[in-house]
């Protein structure tokens, strides 16, 4: 019996909070900064950078050459 009345006082305590969860739920999104943009040419310089880095990796030769022949 105490096993059950603990898990009513539980379930009692609990609910306030799932309703406040839910109320919270309700709130209108936040309007978006539309005048604010960031510049498109850094992450193309960055990306660039990341290309140029992967093809002379590429074209590095490897140490194993004489051995392959």
């Amino acid at each position: 019996m105490r096993r059950f009345s603990n898990n009513i006082l539980l379930a009692v305590l609990a609910s306030p909070l799932a309703a406040t969860t839910a109320a919270l739920a309700q709130n209108a999104p936040r309007d978006p900064d539309i005048g604010t943009r960031t510049q498109v040419w850094p992450g193309y310089i960055i990306a660039g950078v990341f290309a140029a880095i992967l093809v002379s990796l590429t074209l590095f030769p490897s140490k194993r050459q004489t051995e392959d022949i």
